[in-house]
Order: C-alpha cells, then structure tokens, then sequence
C-alpha cells in the first residue's frame, strides 16, 4: 500500500502524467487523421445511398478518441485491483517489440508501391516468421487464409476495393 506522504495530490491523482502526454499525443494524431477525411472527394448524391467516404474513417477515429480519453485515467482502475501501472515502464522496451514496429513501418511504407493485397500478405508472411513461427502446418494456412479472408471481406462483402499497387502493374 502507497504511503500517504508519497500519493499524488491534485491533478496528478488524477491523471498520470506519462499517460496524459500520450494521450495528448494521439489526440493531436486524431485530430490531423480527422482533418484528412474532410479533403475525401464528396460522393454526388445520386450514387449515395450508403455512407459517406469520410464516415468510415471518421466513426473508427471517434472509437479510438475514445478510447485514447481513457488512458489518462487508466492508473485508478488498476490501482483499486492493487496493480501499480509505472511498475513495469521501468523496464526499457524489448527489443522484439521495436523490431516488429521496424517491420510493420517499413511494410505499411512500402504499401502505396505494393498495394493493400500485397501489404497485408507481406505483413502475414514477415511478422510470424519474425516471431519465431516455423511450423509450416501453421504458417502455410495463416500465410494464405488471413489475406485472402482480409480480401474477401472488404473487396467481396463490403464492397470496399483496395489499391492495387504491383498487382496493377502485372495485370496490365
């Protein structure tokens, strides 16, 4: 249990400081990122009969908004279940973490050349392997089903049609 003389008082009771930062941080991100959806091309209303372009993204950054509001505040919930949320930020981050942040940046770079088809196959081909997964037996049907499932749902369900990139290119 915290000793009184060493609790946060005020503001800094509230919200922890590290996490505020971040949160500022994302919020700001957010903000740019809802900026961006207002230079979406306006749909003429005869051909809109679903949402608008920009909702999409839009609702997905309001999600996220809202969660990101949380994370301030994330350090009294875990406190009433005894957990101390700066135990561990002590630790330096592992190196596997900033690898895999290497990968999926370099890949997620690299997308408007390869295309949204190649990128997420890209991404389901490195990142396991990264990891240390060697199992063929899984490897193989998570190399082939995640990307053609991510495809199907998006081009085939919902009518959302990815960027093509190379995939262009070798058609033409």
């Amino acid at each position: 249990m915290e000793n009184q003389k060493d609790a946060p008082k005020g503001l800094g009771a509230l919200l922890n400081k590290k996490d505020t930062i971040i949160a500022i941080i994302l919020t700001l991100i957010i903000a740019f990122l809802w900026f961006e959806t207002t230079k979406f091309e306006k749909v003429p209303d005869l051909f809109a009969n679903n949402i608008p372009p920009e909702m999409f993204p839009q609702i997905l950054l309001i999600i996220i908004l809202g969660m990101v509001l949380i994370i301030p505040f994330e350090h009294i919930f875990l406190k009433r279940s005894g957990k101390n949320i700066d135990s561990s930020r002590k630790n330096p981050v592992p190196m596997p973490t900033i690898v895999t942040m290497i990968i999926l940046s370099t890949i997620i770079a690299s997308s408007q050349i390869l295309g949204a088809a190649l990128t997420i196959i890209a991404v389901s081909i490195f990142l396991p392997i990264y990891w240390g997964e060697r199992r063929l037996k899984v490897l193989i049907p998570y190399i082939i089903g995640f990307p053609l499932f991510v495809i199907v749902l998006f081009n085939i369900i919902l009518g959302v049609h990815f960027e093509p990139g190379l995939l262009d290119l070798i058609k033409n």
